[in-house]
């Protein structure tokens, strides 16, 4: 199940009140816009959702915010996601199967479909608590379990997360959530390793494609001056040089761009199926780096089960994909739009036939009266 469709409003009637609207999702994202136009903050709203939905954080007094989302599963069927918190407390809750209402809930009170019934029940739950966590039950209530595995199985990453300098120990890292920390390249690249050597190969030639050519791929242990514990390093041999390379001799884009593309080679040679979220893509890399790992990342899944939404501020990077993976986002004071194929159809086919690169249909803002017919 991937996310197909996502609206979201936090802080309504205050003065720091803050929308974003109207963005639209396939298999592959590309989310751009200026500086300071919420990029960030879209991530973190989908990234925090996904982390509540499937425990990994808890819910407190702070959280607030309306969700609307829409889900696109196998089959075409469509779920949507309506839940909306306010200082903690569950205000509303809706899961609907097309025009089928599957889960309604207000605060305490409310009613779902029982799959074995073939009924709505009546259901109380704690008003701080959300029904798809504590009503799970895989026969009864199937259309929970959809969406909490896709929370569970949700990674989100900030490119600039992957830090050449970061040493790891393993014996203090959670084995279980090693996927979800782009700084765990060593350990997760000792995983594959150990899983599948083959995965060697695919590795060498995706890291050579943009620009670092390399021969071998490698985790050693190592220990350093003033820690007790050894440590986890990732190395290569880059054609050119007669010695190998670690990472705390890499650069940080370097090393960013290897540990992402270690992780989608895991998730590819192992099957997982899963929405990964990368912010600020290409960071710290030249523009002809950051294209090439671009498209690289859109041929390696265009046919996998794993869905992909990047940001990032480089706005000529939108020349590397194609139009109808671009969510162009604006900022009008405390809203934020997007213009995407979905809302902005005439306007994106109209513009494939100019000639022009996608840029220039960001910055003359061709995208955004076509439609408006």
């Amino acid at each position: 199940m991937i996310l197909s469709k996502l609206d979201f409003i936090e802080n309504i009637d205050k003065d720091d009140y803050w929308e974003i609207r109207d963005l639209n999702f396939g298999m592959f994202n590309f989310i751009v816009g200026l500086n300071a136009t919420g990029k960030t903050r879209l991530i973190n709203v989908i990234s925090n959702l996904a982390k509540l939905l499937s425990l990994k954080i808890s819910r407190n007094i702070t959280w607030a915010g309306d969700w609307k989302l829409e889900f696109l599963k196998q089959g075409n069927i469509k779920f949507k996601y309506h839940l909306s918190i306010d200082k903690g407390k569950i205000l509303y809750e809706e899961i609907k199967e097309g025009r089928r209402i599957l889960l309604k809930r207000q605060t305490d009170k409310g009613a779902i479909y029982s799959v074995t019934k073939r009924k709505k029940i009546t259901i109380h739950p704690p008003p701080g608590e959300l029904v798809i966590n504590v009503r799970r039950d895989i026969k009864e209530f199937p259309f929970l379990e959809d969406i909490f595995e896709w929370a569970a199985s949700f990674l989100g990453y900030k490119f600039t997360g992957a830090r050449p300098d970061e040493l790891i120990v393993p014996m203090k890292i959670d084995q279980k959530a090693i996927l979800e920390n782009l700084g765990a390249t060593p350990l997760i690249l000792k995983k594959a390793l150990d899983e599948d050597e083959g995965i060697i190969n695919s590795i060498i030639d995706d890291f050579s494609a943009i620009g670092y050519h390399i021969n071998q791929v490698n985790v050693k242990s190592a220990i350093f001056s003033g820690m007790p514990n050894p440590v986890l390093l990732t190395v290569v041999k880059e054609n050119d040089l007669n010695c190998e390379t670690d990472q705390t001799k890499m650069s940080q884009g370097m090393y960013r761009a290897f540990s992402l593309i270690v992780i989608i080679q895991y998730l590819l040679k192992f099957k997982k199926k899963c929405t990964i979220v990368i912010d600020d893509l290409g960071e710290g890399l030249d523009f002809e780096r950051s294209s090439e790992l671009t498209k690289i990342l859109m041929k390696k899944l265009k046919d996998s089960d794993i869905q992909m939404i990047v940001t990032s501020n480089d706005r000529f990077l939108i020349n590397a994909v194609d139009v109808e993976f671009i969510n162009l986002l604006e900022r009008h004071g405390h809203v934020v739009d997007s213009y995407n194929y979905i809302n902005s159809r005439k306007a994106f086919n109209e513009f494939k036939y100019t000639g022009l690169n996608n840029f220039d249909m960001f910055s003359s803002k061709m995208y955004k009266n076509a439609d408006e017919d």
